[in-house]
């Protein structure tokens, strides 16, 4: 598992800030931990959980709730729902919020950290996008979790969204020439499977696999670092 860090650099902000996105847990004991002691090192203001705890294939969900009280032990965390936690809602909201953790189901919070105001937002993987006529009215730096990163080009990219995190690709399962070669809803070599795209979407390749049968190759698991930061800041 690699730990990447990515810079978004905003006027909206005063001072540099720290966050980890986890995405795509899929309830895989051998990845919990790893993924976060990374976090963990990081020292971050907030974790964000970008949906897919629980695999729907296996029918498994029992690390989910461990993992979100791990993921709460290290700083205040905000989850976004998965695909699998649709098709697969084993788990309610309310479970999911006993954790401690925020769960944001097409709502968003107002966040401070030391003086900067944030807004994180959660996106529903499957369309109702009203919400973010709301969501869009504040000078705040604006962050939506939103796990399918298809969304970026059909509905988001039009939006009023400083950062879009998404995870749901898996990186394209197998990577070739640093591009992703198949993911759900992008079919045959995608474009949004891993990176950061025009400065405001950032899609992670998760921390498991799920109960499927395409491997991953030449594509690692990884926990993403994000560094919000004021324009002309510089990091001596």
């Amino acid at each position: 598992m690699i730990k990447t860090k990515y810079t978004v650099k905003s006027s909206k902000i005063s001072k540099p800030h720290t966050f980890v996105m986890l995405s795509d847990f899929h309830n895989r004991e051998k990845n919990l931990m790893p993924a976060i002691e990374i976090a963990k090192a990081e020292n971050p203001e907030a974790v964000f959980v970008v949906g897919d705890l629980v695999d729907r294939h296996k029918k498994i969900h029992d690390l989910a709730i461990p993992f979100l009280l791990e993921c709460v032990k290290i700083a205040p965390t905000y989850m976004s729902l998965g695909n699998h936690e649709i098709k697969y809602p084993v788990l309610s909201k309310e479970d999911l919020e006993r954790t401690g953790a925020v769960i944001l189901v097409n709502d968003f919070v107002d966040l401070d950290f030391s003086g900067d105001s944030i807004r994180v937002g959660g996106q529903l993987p499957y369309g109702e996008y009203d919400w973010i006529n709301d969501f869009e009215k504040t000078d705040s730096f604006k962050i939506c979790l939103s796990h399918h990163p298809e969304t970026y080009k059909s509905v988001l990219i039009k939006k009023d969204i400083d950062l879009i995190l998404s995870g749901h690709a898996h990186g394209g399962q197998i990577r070739m020439f640093n591009h992703g070669v198949l993911a759900p809803n992008q079919g045959l070599f995608p474009k949004y499977t891993h990176g950061f795209h025009d400065g405001k979407l950032i899609v992670g390749t998760g921390i498991s696999n799920t109960g499927g049968i395409v491997p991953r190759w030449g594509n690692p698991k990884e926990v993403l670092v994000i560094k919000i930061e004021p324009e002309n800041y510089v990091d001596n």
